[in-house]
């Protein structure tokens, strides 16, 4: 499986359980508190991987000024263009 369609893979299983979870909702309250949950600690993750990515190359001047700090796979998870 080549690059572009292993990047399709997050963005449709987040869509998928976005999309169930709505449909089930008003006979599973709890699913609310649990999607909220999981998107905090996506965030979480996010700002663990940016600050350690930021230690780590803080000498690097190059990219985007929005992009620095992140890293790859954050951009690419959230359809942003990562080539250099």
């Amino acid at each position: 499986m080549n690059r572009k369609w292993r990047s399709w893979i997050p963005a449709v299983v987040i869509w998928a359980w976005l999309l169930v979870s709505l449909a089930l909702v008003k006979g599973y309250p709890w699913l609310n508190t649990l999607w909220n949950a999981v998107w905090l600690l996506v965030l979480l993750v996010i700002a663990i991987a940016s600050a350690i990515h930021v230690f780590r190359h803080r000498h690097e001047t190059g990219g985007f000024v929005g992009y620095r700090g992140v890293p790859g796979w954050v951009i690419t998870l959230f359809g942003g263009d990562d080539s250099k």
